[in-house]
């Protein structure tokens, strides 16, 4: 049976994962706590956690829905409770950021969520603070084109998707949105390049990302007989762009080779693409304005979604497959080598689509796949090793 638990329901509710019947995962180790009451007084600043997350050994699993994400008890319970759609209408985590600690998502159809180490009354318990900005009515009518950090600030492109459904929804504006410290709603946020072509005039951007020191974007003026398409680039989004050719648009986005990643990185997936059989793999890390995909030679796996970061003497690294199994690295030392990792398995027809480390604890975005139709969606966080 699923626990449906509105997740404002549970703000301020520190919540556990000791149940001694889920399976366990040979990378994790156990920590297990009762849930207790969080006072109001500890939520600062304005910007309030929806949730504070214990993790432990076993996973805490969380499904979307309308009304944000909700705590279900196993993956299970997500079989079936979701119709299947083309990507672009469902709900589903469409990037991942990764900040120094924390972790940003931007969800399609939804707005974004967070998840930061949280710590009450000045000291830290190793929880996580969940974080929800709905965009309300408004995201629920676009689709996520971009998620990049831009001056800082993480910056969610919507666009109007045209391809699966006619759409009555007016052309997004503001199509730009960041998250803001005064309350738990995104934010309107201009970027000039983009601005000069307003959706007053027809106009809809469904591409931002960056490539070799420019920023890459199109758009496309919608409602005449003939769609005119514009593709442009520019070192600074503070100004207009230049037109380009549609192959450098499209080179823009190709994977770079392995030899472009930083050096530790650059190791480990090389570590990683042997072990797993892949030669690709889309990676966030706080050094990153938006996730990266790198190539190997060889390989015919799927590709592995990763996470890296590296400072203070340490680098914490790892990659993932679709079915949960990878690699990862806690590296303090050059003697130290990356270990396998086994995530929870999924149903048939679900996948793992994205991870990474906020605070010590492991997320995995997982989403019911077929072709390019997407059901349930949600995550899983569980503590690391």
């Amino acid at each position: 049976m699923r626990r449906y638990l509105p997740i404002t329901f549970f703000i301020g509710l520190l919540i556990s994962c000791g149940r001694s019947s889920a399976p366990k995962s040979e990378a994790l180790q156990p920590s297990a706590l009762q849930p207790s009451a969080l006072p109001l007084s500890a939520l600062q600043p304005s910007a309030l956690p929806a949730a504070v997350l214990q993790t432990g050994e076993y996973p805490l699993w969380f499904q979307l829905g309308e009304a944000g994400p909700f705590l279900i008890e196993t993956i299970e319970d997500a079989r079936f409770s979701a119709a299947l759609i083309p990507w672009p209408l469902a709900p589903h985590f469409r990037f991942v950021l990764a900040g120094q600690d924390e972790l940003l998502m931007a969800v399609n159809r939804g707005g974004f969520l967070k998840l930061a180490p949280w710590s009450a009354a000045g000291s830290s318990n190793g929880s996580l603070g969940l974080y929800h900005y709905s965009g309300g009515d408004f995201w629920q009518q676009y689709t996520v084109g971009a998620f990049v950090f831009f001056e800082e600030q993480p910056a969610v492109l919507l666009y109007r998707d045209d391809r699966f459904l006619d759409s009555e929804a007016p052309l997004p504006w503001p199509r730009v949105w960041t998250i803001g410290m005064e309350s738990n709603s995104p934010v309107a946020l201009e970027i000039p390049a983009l601005d000069i072509f307003p959706a007053g005039e027809g106009w809809d951007a469904d591409t931002l990302r960056g490539s070799g020191g420019y920023w890459y974007y199109r758009l496309i003026k919608k409602g005449g007989p003939q769609p005119e398409i514009r593709m442009l680039r520019s070192a600074n989004l503070g100004e207009e762009g230049e037109s380009v050719s549609l192959g450098i648009f499209q080179n823009s986005a190709l994977p770079e080779p392995l030899a472009a990643a930083p050096a530790p990185l650059g190791e480990f997936l090389s570590v990683a693409f042997t072990a797993t059989g892949s030669s690709a793999a889309q990676v966030i890390s706080p050094e990153f304005s938006q996730p990266r995909s790198f190539v190997g030679s060889g390989g015919t796996a799927p590709a592995l979604t990763a996470f890296y970061r590296s400072g203070e003497g340490k680098t914490l690294a790892l990659a993932i497959l679709p079915n949960g199994q990878g690699l990862w690295l806690a590296q303090t030392d050059a003697e130290t080598a990356p270990q396998p990792l086994s995530l929870p398995p999924l149903p048939e027809g679900f996948v793992y689509t994205w991870a990474g480390i906020a605070g010590d604890s492991l997320f995995a975005a997982w989403e019911e796949q077929e072709e390019y139709n997407i059901g349930a969606a949600g995550f899983m966080v569980i503590r690391l090793k």
